[in-house]
C-alpha cells in the first residue's frame, strides 16, 4: 500500500529529532510494516529539493510559513501530490495532518482523483481560531477524521457540534522504552516544551515558588526555547528562583529523554494540549507526571488547575519512591496498526461510494 502524507512540516533530516517526534516515529513504524510512504510538506523544511528520510521520500514545498507564498506553496504541493498519485495504480490513501491547508488540499485531491483521504486533528486546529477550516464539516467527513485524545475530541465537539469518528492516541516506540530505570534521580522537577504563551510557563514558575517555601533545596530544569524565554527568566528572578531553576534551552530529543530518566516529576502547566507527547515520553522514562487537566495528563498522572493545589501535589509526589518501571499506555506499533485499519476502512468506503 502507498500512503501519501500531506503535512505543514516534517523532519528536515534523519537527525532532525525535534520536529514533531510522534509523526517521525509513526512514519518509521508504518514503513516497518511494509507501507510505501511519501511525504509532501507545505512549509518546513525551508528548501525545495526532495530528499530521503529513513527510506521515505519527502517532497518539501518550501512555504516558509509565509502567507504571501501560500498560492505558490499549494500549487507545488498539488503538482507533487498528483505525480505521486499517478505513479501507482491502486492501493493509495491520502493522510493529511492538521485541519487546515493540508487537509483542504487532501480533500481536493481526493475528489479529483477518486483517492480516499483521512485527516488527523493534531493540536490547536480544533480551537475557535481555526473556524474557517471547520466550516462545511458534516457527519460524513467525521468518519474520516481522527483525534489524538478524548480530551481533544471533546474540545472539537464543543466548537463544532461534531466528533471525530476515531480517537487514535500516540504510542511510544518500543525500542525507546528503557530496560532499566535508575534508582536515584538528582533532578526534582522537569519542564519540557516551547516557551510560548499556550504552555503557560508562568504558572509552572509560580507553582515552583510555592513548593520551594517548604522544600528550599528543590532543583528544577526547563528545557525549551521560544518567544517567552526572556520574560520567563525575569519572572524567575522576581520569584527568587535563580538558585532553583535552570533554563536549559533547546536540546536534541535523545538528550531530553535522558534528562527525563534523571528527573522525579514532569510538571506540565499548559493552557491547552491536544495530546502532549512529552507526557508519554516522561512516563516511559519513569518520571511521575503532574499538570493541568489538558490533553492526556490525567491518563499519565495527577492533575489540578490551581497553583496551590499543583504545589501540594508536587510536594507529595517528591516524597514518594522512585518508580522502578516504565509506564506505557500504548506503543507506536499499536498506533500504526490503528491507522492501517483506518486506511483500509476509508479505501473500502471509497470503493463502495464509487460503485453506487
Amino acid at each position: 500500500m502507498r500512503i501519501l502524507w500531506i503535512t505543514p512540516g516534517f523532519a528536515a533530516a534523519e537527525l532532525d529529532y525535534n520536529c514533531i517526534p510522534p509523526m517521525q516515529l509513526l512514519a518509521q513504524e508504518l514503513m516497518r510494516q511494509g507501507i510505501d510512504l511519501h511525504i509532501v510538506t507545505l512549509e518546513y523544511p525551508f528548501r525545495s529539493k526532495p530528499y530521503r528520510w529513513h527510506g521515505a521520500t519527502v517532497y518539501p514545498c518550501n512555504g516558509r510559513n509565509r502567507r504571501w507564498l501560500k498560492g505558490r506553496t499549494l500549487w507545488r504541493a498539488m503538482r507533487l501530490s498528483e505525480n505521486i498519485l499517478k505513479s501507482t495504480q491502486s492501493g493509495v490513501v491520502i493522510h493529511s495532518f492538521w485541519l487546515g491547508w493540508a487537509s483542504g488540499l487532501g480533500e481536493r485531491l481526493s475528489h479529483r482523483h477518486g483517492v480516499p483521504h483521512f485527516t488527523t486533528l493534531m493540536g490547536q486546529d480544533v480551537l475557535p481560531g481555526n473556524r474557517k477550516f471547520m466550516l462545511g464539516l458534516d457527519a460524513a467527513r467525521m468518519s474520516r477524521l481522527a483525534a489524538v485524545s478524548e480530551f481533544q475530541n471533546g474540545v472539537f465537539e464543543k466548537n463544532t457540534g461534531l466528533r471525530a469518528g476515531h480517537v487514535i492516541p500516540w504510542g511510544v516506540d518500543e525500542s525507546e522504552i528503557p530496560a532499566f530505570l535508575p534508582p536515584e534521580r538528582p533532578l526534582d522537577v522537569l519542564g519540557v516544551g516551547s516557551l510560548v504563551p499556550v504552555k503557560n510557563w508562568e504558572k509552572w514558575l509560580n507553582v515552583l515558588a510555592l513548593a520551594i517555601r517548604e522544600r528550599p533545596g528543590l532543583k528544577a530544569e526547563l528545557i525549551g526555547d521560544g518567544a517567552d524565554h526572556a520574560k520567563l527568566e525575569r519572572l524567575s528572578e522576581q520569584l527568587g528562583l535563580v538558585n532553583n531553576v535552570r533554563f536549559a534551552g533547546n536540546m536534541p530529543r535523545p538528550e531530553v529523554l535522558t534528562r527525563m530518566r534523571e528527573a522525579k516529576v514532569l510538571l506540565h502547566t499548559a493552557r491547552y494540549e491536544s495530546f502532549g507527547y512529552v507526557l508519554a515520553e516522561a512516563a516511559m522514562n519513569g518520571c511521575q507526571v503532574l499538570g493541568t487537566p489538558v490533553g492526556v495528563v490525567s491518563e499519565f498522572g495527577k492533575t489540578a488547575e490551581k497553583e496551590a493545589e499543583l504545589a501540594g501535589l508536587l510536594l507529595d509526589m517528591l516524597k514518594q519512591g522512585i518508580p522502578n518501571q516504565s509506564f506505557v499506555l500504548a506503543t507506536m506499533r499499536q498506533t500504526a496498526e490503528a491507522y492501517l485499519q483506518v486506511y483500509g476502512g476509508v479505501s473500502k468506503a471509497k470503493i463502495t461510494e464509487s460503485q453506487i
